[in-house]
């Protein structure tokens, strides 16, 4: 019976949670919700499928795997790469959000000064297993407020963690229990800084040698036991379980051989998000949640307001733009699920009672309900209120650039100090070409102003900052930057302002090409029909097609702005642009061997130009150029003709040249000798 009893609470438990994944996929709304929803249907509280007993292993259980998972994705190194301004920007958000949190629980709650303390950590935190899932799903992790959020969020867990492992030494008791808690919190540090270091030590040989060489299966045996092991020991010395299985993942994210256990275990991530967000609207007491309907509400939106305030407020002061700190804001207005976990912590030790742990429990969940559905729109509701702020003095003062001193006159425009960006600008450097930079990032702001590059720190969309960087004399304008949204608001400025402007954008994303160029973009280059052009190019070369063959077929997928590539039917302009590109003069050059028919003549009696109507513009040999060879020049073995003509012309001259290689070509490739 035991059994059946647990087969059927996992049917009852997934299937729900399959047929509300689908439904939720076709709907395009955020599945999170679905399982919170799941979750207080089949409770107790709700159609009672699943007792009342066995909501705890299950929360339990779910809560184990989940920050397993997150915990092995919280690589410190993304941090280090970020700068201080992240590490900034975290915390002031954690600053203000807490203190403020703190206030208003004591103003309007009759709670001790250390429950709230408690509750305004709680409230500082936001929610990485929903904002790290929907920046994943909408491709924005990458880019400048994606990385930030993550930044903010992988800051706030490490907190969290600080702060759950100290907690046992403030719980309530008298002088001998308070001394005990110190003592075994200290017990516990010392104990977390020997496996640490031990685990350093240890598991890089024993996953290289061990893990790895036992195939997938093993790996992700070994990540399951890892996630249990971190558990149990936790236990042992008297921590949270999840928080002991978030520390065997912190371990495991910083072994070498990480991308392969994320590879291995992460495809359970949603399995795992399913069970922890439904096994938390499972605990939610719906009775309590509609007797203090109208508090709690007032709570919770007053917190997804005032935190996506408190948060833009601490970004925009860790000196990034206004429009990507909206956008984090409203991103991390959520209560994170570590909430839930320190709230219960705090409840098991006597800081926090059991009516204000259901109050936390349903607050967290509403936050994160609401929270889901305001991460995807994010960005164009950060975009609405930036342009509101802009009409007034508050805007003017946020958008104003960080100088008052006028940038000199400029041939390109870089918006974008990234990888492409810092190329581009080495290159132009190298050519003496003048040109300035718009940049966010205050570490790449820094890092561009070391090279001399006039740099203006600010939001390109803003037509204020791209006028200040020299927009009206520049030639050319180039946006490579990683969020297409953005991407577009600079060509259609930068359009609007200068009509004439040749303007170049990139674009990861190959549903955005025919967005950026109705903004007004006069080339966008897509990294993945780029990368497709340079295999197709190596590919085509290491089969010895001539350089005719492999240009046209690089003219025709460029033709038509990647129109082959992306499925679509070759206009009338594009077959004329790729006529031009066949027909278009081009050197090549041929090297003369001692078959060669042009072996021995000069360039009169080879009379190349009459039968070929190819010219021979330069004769190479022992590395100094001949050019305009004189009609009397006698070529040699070993020389090399520089060739000038067009894709037919120089195909001619190969054959006359060199016919024997042009025969031994079309008959094939000889056995390997």
């Amino acid at each position: 019976m035991n059994h059946t009893a647990f087969l059927s609470d996992s049917v009852i438990l997934f299937g729900p949670a399959l047929l509300v994944a689908w439904m939720f996929r076709i709907l395009r709304a955020p599945s999170i919700i679905g399982f919170l929803f799941t979750g207080m249907a089949i409770g107790p509280s709700g159609l009672g499928l699943i007792a009342s007993e066995g909501v705890g292993p299950i929360a339990e259980l779910g809560l184990v795997l989940l920050l397993f998972t997150i915990g092995l994705e919280l690589s410190p190194k993304p941090l280090l790469r970020s700068g201080k301004s992240v590490l900034t920007a975290a915390g002031l958000q954690v600053l203000f959000t807490s203190a403020t949190a703190f206030i208003a629980v004591v103003a309007f709650m009759d709670v001790t000064y250390s429950a709230a303390a408690v509750v305004g950590i709680i409230v500082s935190l936001s929610s990485t297993a929903i904002v790290l899932k929907q920046l994943h799903d909408m491709r924005e992790a990458d880019t400048a407020p994606g990385r930030i959020t993550t930044g903010i969020l992988l800051i706030q867990d490490m907190l969290v963690i600080v702060v759950m492992i100290l907690l046992p030494a403030f719980g309530t008791g008298d002088e001998g229990s308070t001394t005990a808690a110190l003592s075994r919190t200290g017990l516990g540090l010392a104990g977390l800084l020997v496996v640490v270091i031990g685990s350093r030590r240890i598991l890089p040989g024993f996953l290289q040698h061990v893990v790895l060489p036992g195939g997938p299966e093993f790996v992700t045996l070994f990540a399951v036991v890892a996630a249990f092991g971190g558990a149990w020991l936790a236990g042992i010395v008297g921590w949270s379980l999840p928080l002991g299985a978030c520390v065997a993942g912190l371990l495991l994210a910083e072994a070498d051989v990480r991308h392969q256990l994320a590879a291995d275990i992460l495809p359970f991530r949603d399995v795992f998000n399913a069970l922890f967000f439904i096994s938390l609207g499972m605990l939610v007491d719906i009775d309590f949640a509609v007797a203090n309907a109208l508090p709690l509400g007032i709570a919770i939106a007053a917190t997804l307001v005032g935190k996506s305030v408190l948060t833009t407020v601490a970004v925009v002061a860790a000196r990034w733009p206004l429009r990507p700190a909206l956008q984090i804001g409203i991103g991390l207005c959520t209560v994170s699920e570590f909430g839930y976990v320190l709230a219960r912590e705090a409840n098991a030790i006597g800081l926090v009672p059991g009516s204000l742990l259901q109050a936390i429990t349903v607050y967290a969940l509403g936050t994160m309900l609401v929270g889901a559905m305001l991460v995807p729109i994010a960005k164009p509701v950060a975009g609405r209120i930036e342009r509101l702020l802009l009409r007034g003095r508050i805007g003017k003062a946020l958008d104003a650039p960080d100088d008052g001193n006028a940038r000199p006159p400029c041939a390109v425009l870089v918006v974008g100090y990234g990888v492409n960006g810092e190329n581009l600008v080495r290159v132009l450097k190298s050519t003496r070409t003048p040109c300035s930079v718009i940049e966010m990032n205050p570490r790449r702001v820094l890092a561009a102003r070391e090279t001399g590059v006039p740099v203006l720190s600010g939001d390109a969309s803003r037509r204020s900052i791209l006028l200040h960087a020299g927009l009206e004399t520049a030639h050319t304008l180039v946006v490579a930057i990683n969020d297409p949204l953005a991407t577009g608001r600079v060509v259609a400025q930068a359009r609007s302002v200068r009509p004439e402007l040749y303007i170049l954008a990139r674009t990861a994303y190959i549903t955005e090409l025919d967005h950026l160029y109705q903004c007004g973009a006069d080339d966008v280059i897509s990294e993945d029909f780029e990368t497709s052009i340079e295999i197709v190019a190596h590919v085509l070369r290491q089969l010895d097609l001539p350089d005719n063959i492999v240009e046209g077929q690089i003219a025709a997928i460029r033709s038509g702005r990647y129109g082959m590539l992306r499925g679509k039917a070759t206009d009338r302009q594009a077959q004329e642009e790729l006529l031009k590109a066949f027909q278009m003069t081009v050197t090549r050059t041929h090297f003369v061997g001692s078959t060669s028919t042009a072996c021995g003549k000069t360039v009169a009696e080879l009379n190349l130009r009459a039968l070929t109507g190819v010219s021979i513009i330069a004769i190479v040999r022992d590395g100094k150029p001949e050019t305009n060879p004189s009609p009397q020049s006698r070529m040699q073995n070993a020389d090399v003709l520089v060739l000038v003509g067009g894709h037919g012309q120089l195909d001619a001259a190969r054959v006359l040249l060199d016919p024997r290689s042009v025969e031994d070509g079309l008959q094939g490739p000889g056995p390997a000798g």
